[in-house]
C-alpha cells in the first residue's frame, strides 16, 4: 500500500491564497510504501508516532493521510533539506502554491515533471485539494 501522510494550511495576504502542502517523504523523492498486509493504523502510522485528522481517504491506490498537527510531534521527522541528496530517511517535504482559498493552481503550478514516485507532484496536491480533506 502507497502511504500518503499530509499537512496542509492556507495563509492570505492581500487577495491571494497561499497554500503550504507538507508531504512525508522517503528521501523528498519517493511516497512511503508498506504491504497491504498490514494495519494503516496499528501496525503503520500509530507506532511511528503519526496520528491523523480524520479517516484516511483511498485516492489511486494511494491513502490520503490527513496529519493531525497537535497529535503528532512533527519535529520527531527530518525536513527535506536537512537529508542527504539520494537518502532514504523519511522527511517531510513541503511545496507552496497560489490561488484562492478553494483552488490551489490557479497560478504557479508545481510543474508537472516534479514527482514523488509514483505520482506526479501535481496530481497529488490536486487529489488532496478534490478530496475535500483538508
Amino acid at each position: 500500500m502507497i502511504i500518503i501522510p499530509f499537512t496542509h494550511i492556507t495563509k492570505t495576504l492581500s487577495n491571494m491564497t497561499i497554500h503550504v502542502f507538507r508531504i512525508l517523504t522517503i528521501g523528498g523523492t519517493t511516497l512511503w510504501k508498506e504491504a497491504d498486509s498490514l494495519d494503516l493504523h496499528q501496525d503503520i502510522l500509530n507506532p511511528n508516532g503519526i496520528y491523523l485528522d480524520g479517516a484516511p481517504i483511498l485516492w489511486n491506490n494511494a491513502h490520503l493521510c490527513h496529519v493531525d498537527m497537535t497529535k503528532t510531534d512533527m519535529n520527531d521527522f527530518y525536513q527535506w533539506a536537512e537529508v542527504p541528496k539520494n537518502s532514504d530517511l523519511f522527511c517531510w517535504k513541503t511545496y507552496y502554491t497560489f490561488g484562492n482559498k478553494n483552488n490551489h493552481c490557479s497560478w504557479m503550478e508545481i510543474p508537472k515533471q516534479e514527482r514523488l514516485e509514483p505520482y506526479s507532484c501535481q496530481d497529488i496536491l490536486e487529489g488532496i485539494s478534490e478530496k475535500k480533506v483538508v
